[in-house]
Protein backbone atom coordinates (compact mmCIF):
# COMPACT_ATOMS: atom_id res chain seq x y z
CA UNK A 1 0.00 0.00 0.00
CA UNK A 2 2.82 2.27 0.91
CA UNK A 3 4.70 1.77 -2.14
CA UNK A 4 1.99 4.18 -3.99
CA UNK A 5 2.36 7.11 -1.47
CA UNK A 6 6.23 6.59 -2.22
CA UNK A 7 5.66 6.94 -6.18
CA UNK A 8 3.38 9.89 -6.21
CA UNK A 9 6.16 11.78 -3.34
CA UNK A 10 8.77 10.89 -6.19
CA UNK A 11 7.17 12.16 -8.54
CA UNK A 12 5.84 15.34 -6.92
CA UNK A 13 9.14 16.33 -5.01
CA UNK A 14 6.83 15.47 -1.86
CA UNK A 15 8.32 15.28 1.99
CA UNK A 16 7.76 12.15 3.52
CA UNK A 17 7.91 10.82 6.88
CA UNK A 18 9.04 6.77 6.78
CA UNK A 19 8.78 4.36 9.81
CA UNK A 20 10.83 1.45 9.66
CA UNK A 21 9.97 -2.03 10.79
CA UNK A 22 12.48 -1.19 13.86
CA UNK A 23 11.16 1.58 14.98
CA UNK A 24 13.03 4.35 13.50
CA UNK A 25 11.47 7.13 11.50
CA UNK A 26 13.48 9.25 8.78
CA UNK A 27 11.93 12.06 7.09
CA UNK A 28 13.23 13.55 3.86
CA UNK A 29 12.38 13.98 0.19
CA UNK A 30 12.52 10.87 -2.01
CA UNK A 31 14.84 10.64 -4.95
CA UNK A 32 14.79 6.90 -6.61
CA UNK A 33 13.47 4.24 -5.62
CA UNK A 34 14.64 0.71 -7.10
CA UNK A 35 15.28 -1.81 -4.47
CA UNK A 36 16.44 0.53 -2.13
CA UNK A 37 15.02 4.34 -1.41
CA UNK A 38 17.16 6.82 -2.06
CA UNK A 39 15.95 9.90 0.36
CA UNK A 40 17.47 13.65 1.41
CA UNK A 41 17.18 14.15 4.66
CA UNK A 42 18.56 17.36 6.86
CA UNK A 43 21.70 14.90 7.87
CA UNK A 44 22.58 14.19 4.30
CA UNK A 45 21.38 11.48 1.52
CA UNK A 46 20.19 8.22 3.10
CA UNK A 47 19.57 4.82 1.51
CA UNK A 48 16.39 2.35 2.81
CA UNK A 49 15.97 -1.32 1.89
CA UNK A 50 12.19 -1.40 0.66
CA UNK A 51 11.95 -4.44 3.14
CA UNK A 52 12.70 -2.56 5.91
CA UNK A 53 9.90 0.14 4.99
CA UNK A 54 6.58 -0.19 7.52
CA UNK A 55 4.92 2.47 6.52
CA UNK A 56 5.27 6.02 4.90
CA UNK A 57 3.45 9.36 5.25
CA UNK A 58 3.39 12.18 2.68
CA UNK A 59 3.18 15.66 3.08
CA UNK A 60 1.16 17.93 0.73
CA UNK A 61 1.47 21.14 0.97
CA UNK A 62 -1.57 23.85 -0.51
CA UNK A 63 -0.39 26.63 -2.45
CA UNK A 64 -3.00 29.39 -1.41
CA UNK A 65 -3.08 30.24 -5.14
CA UNK A 66 -4.41 26.80 -6.27
CA UNK A 67 -6.15 26.35 -3.26
CA UNK A 68 -10.25 25.73 -4.54
CA UNK A 69 -11.02 26.76 -0.89
CA UNK A 70 -9.18 29.82 -0.48
CA UNK A 71 -11.53 33.19 -0.62
CA UNK A 72 -10.78 35.59 -3.38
Amino acid sequence: MWEKELKIAIQKKQSVTIYLIDGAVLQGIPDACTDCLKMRSVYGPVWVPLEEIKHVSRLIRLDAKKNLLAYS
